[in-house]
């Protein structure tokens, strides 16, 4: 068994170390609260005549895609200490590591390699958000020619130079598509999808907060709702119920009481105009389910607001 290392991670100049090469440019793409992916491009005109080395061991994947084809002796690998030689890898053919199995190259012919560093962490995430089993592992027969990662690749390469080129909103929607990708196109778990017994899926739960927010007034409906989340009225109900501790409807009396709550705390509109922000039809409607729901009446509960603190701290549409 090896035991992990915490070296940084095999990418960049760490990994142009392990490839025996001067420099790499590279890319870490990564968003807020997410792990991230990073872009390195490994390039030698005399190639990798002698064998890598060794990559101590890191929860993640090294997606290799060549821009050059392999030399004439084909290119080389071992992975837990295992040999392979492939004997044609034409450009455009992609190549999957798992940084666990320590893998080594050889390749006597120029090198123009893309490299996508996949922490195991940041496919977890992914797979979490989307509602799908976490990847165990990939499966790419070595030298499968992939024409949309090289389209990818070809539209990422100019940010590895020109780190700014491209703004943090499209670097996100490029981790994302890659994501989707990799795991579409080389994960055999992927498209089971992921039966969450406690309720919602994550980004379920996210939509519906989502669909609350927008719509106050109550003109949701049940349907809609479930339609959203690609489940039936019946099994959409049980799931939220399991989610959120209580029926859709009551969920949306509390948010329209939270809200009004920020409403009173932060604002001087009128008893009237609280009530039909916060999508109640009426202040009479609004006075009746705040009390009954907080214990106090609205024009109470402002007035003592002044001298309460912490009080805008709401849990309106916590997900």
């Amino acid at each position: 068994m090896r035991v992990e290392s915490h070296q940084p991670g095999a990418y960049g100049g760490q990994m142009a170390k392990y490839f025996r090469l001067g420099k790499a440019d590279s890319l870490v793409i990564s968003a807020a609260s997410k792990p991230p992916i990073a872009v390195t491009r490994l390039v030698s005109n005399v190639g990798l005549p002698e064998r890598t080395a060794s990559i101590p061991s890191e929860k993640a994947f090294v997606v290799s895609i060549h821009l050059t084809p392999a030399s004439d002796r084909g290119q080389e690998i071992w992975a837990d200490d295992k040999y392979s030689r492939i004997p044609v890898w034409p450009s455009g053919g992609v190549g999957i590591y798992d940084l666990e199995s320590n893998p080594r190259t050889r390749n006597p012919g120029p090198v123009d390699w893309v490299h996508y560093h996949i922490p195991r962490s940041t496919l977890d995430a992914f797979t979490d958000d989307v509602g799908r089993s976490r990847i165990e592992s990939l499966r790419c027969l070595y030298g499968t020619v992939d024409p949309v990662l090289i389209r990818m690749t070809q539209m990422v390469l100019p940010s590895l130079q020109v780190p700014h080129r491209f703004c943090e909103f499209f670097l996100d929607y490029f981790r994302l598509l890659f994501c989707a990708h990799i795991a579409r196109t080389y994960a055999p778990s992927f498209e089971v999808i992921k039966r969450f017994s406690g309720g919602l899926a994550p980004w379920q739960k996210r939509r519906v907060t989502e669909l609350f927010r927008e719509h106050l007034d109550g003109t949701l409906r049940l349907t809609t709702l479930a339609d959203e989340c690609g489940l039936s009225v019946s099994h959409f109900a049980r799931s939220f119920r399991r989610t959120f501790g209580t029926s859709a409807h009551r969920y949306l009396i509390f948010q329209r009481v939270e809200m009004a709550k920020i409403l009173l705390s932060t604002s001087d509109r009128s008893l009237s105009e609280v009530a039909l922000e916060a999508g109640f039809s009426d202040q009479a409607a609004f006075s009746r389910t705040f009390k009954a729901l907080v214990g106090t009446s609205p024009g109470q509960w402002k007035r003592e607001a002044v001298h309460r603190p912490g009080v805008l701290r709401s849990t309106v549409f916590a997900a």
